[in-house]
């Protein structure tokens, strides 16, 4: 799909903004943007950010924007859908509800909710809140996926739903040879006309071999298909001579049991980077999930980015040791432990551990109600339970 702009939305998400805001509460908002550009976090429901304050706690700040149903995402798909290839794109045109089946994708101030930890305006948006909007607005300028995800649908969803509708390209038509002319009857007045002769070889050609030329007089032309583009072989080349490299110094990590453990490997490098949303769309993970899988590959390698992407079957008596181990170690051990697959999740505490492919218990934190990795694979879970209560502090202590 050709890249639209999304210019429209940003503006419309503004002025829905600031006219549930009062001026003074406003302008502090946008002198917070002025002094630092926070980190901006977006999941389905809401959008956060920590602000710095004087007393040395950050303030988190929450927007939280009604989800869409399930049946409005459908009747919004098949509207976006039907449209002819050529204007089935994301752009500012989606912001009219005329051509997302009556659905708005805009929220309203109806849609839009704030909390914050300053505690400041409990009854509405503060400052940090409204910054927190006003920074979404901005990157809905170019990046219509935060508006999606949002309202509870990722945008690789879409962009994938639009592909599999585009027909595919008519084959080349192979130009038929053409008839040969009629033979010409030979008469006294109309010689025969013998076949045409292929033309005499050209002379060799004098060479010098004595003068040093450059080998590229341009850019090389772009490989044919099916091979990558340049910069994906540039990029390739790049990751194996670092890879090479960590060879040869004893730094080589295992490589990952399947494509997702590897991508999150090779996103997590410089000349891997760019290649980053061609992962998610190829994982279909939004921008918070290919966030939390680079998290699990920084904290346990590629078998803790497999863990995360993965379920796998389980011994039994493996899960119940595990429970055996931590039990000790519970805030709460008369509370249920649930146990499914490699997962081992005590809700009350708000902790899982997932059993990777490394033999290794991965610890997890829910402190959004969705599940991230956190640092302290081990392989004994009272261990891996340890790191996670201990992130857990240190979350609290952030807060």
């Amino acid at each position: 799909m050709s890249p639209r702009t999304t210019d429209v939305w940003a503006r419309a998400l503004t002025a829905t903004l600031t006219t549930s805001a009062d001026t003074q509460t406003l302008n502090t908002a946008r002198r917070l943007l002025a002094v630092a550009v926070p980190q901006l976090n977006v999941n389905k429901g809401f959008a956060t950010a920590k602000f710095p304050r004087p007393d040395g706690r950050p303030a988190r700040a929450r927007l939280l924007v009604e989800e869409l149903t399930a049946a409005q995402w459908e009747r919004i798909e098949a509207a976006i859908a039907a449209r002819t290839p050529a204007t089935s794109t994301i752009g500012d045109d989606l912001a009219d509800p005329r051509h997302t089946a009556g659905i708005p994708l805009l929220p309203s101030t109806q849609d839009l909710s704030h909390h914050c930890t300053c505690n400041e305006t409990p009854a509405g948006p503060c400052a940090h809140t409204l910054a927190v909007g006003l920074l979404l607005a901005e990157r809905l300028r170019t990046a219509p996926a935060p508006l999606f995800t949002l309202r509870g649908r990722p945008y690789q969803h879409i962009k994938k739903r639009l592909r599999d509708r585009e027909p595919p390209a008519a084959p080349a038509r192979v130009p038929s040879p053409a008839a040969p002319p009629p033979a010409r009857p030979a008469t006294d007045h109309a010689p025969v006309i013998p076949a045409q002769q292929p033309a005499p070889m050209p002379e060799p050609a004098d060479l010098d071999l004595t003068t040093a030329r450059p080998v590229l007089t341009g850019p090389l032309p772009p490989p044919p298909a099916p091979l990558p583009e340049l910069p994906a072989q540039q990029a390739l080349v790049a990751d194996a001579a670092h890879r090479a490299r960590a060879l040869l110094t004893g730094t080589e990590q295992p490589t990952g049991p399947d494509t997702g453990s590897d991508l999150a490997r090779f996103t997590a490098l410089e000349h891997g980077a760019p290649f980053r949303q061609a992962a998610m769309d190829h994982l279909g993970l939004d921008t918070v999930a290919m966030g939390h899988l680079t998290l699990a590959h920084t904290h346990g390698g590629p078998a803790g980015a497999a863990a995360y992407l993965h379920r796998y079957t389980l011994d039994h008596d493996v899960l119940a040791r595990a429970q055996t181990d931590i039990q000790p170690l519970r805030p709460a051990p008369n509370a249920t432990v649930e146990c499914e697959d490699n997962h081992l999740t005590d809700p009350a505490a708000g902790i899982q551990l997932r059993y990777g492919p490394d033999g290794r218990w991965h610890p997890y934190l829910a402190p959004y109600g969705t599940w991230q990795p956190v640092p302290g694979p081990a392989a004994d879970p009272a261990a891996a339970y340890r790191a996670a209560r201990t992130a857990a502090r240190a979350h609290r202590r952030t807060r």
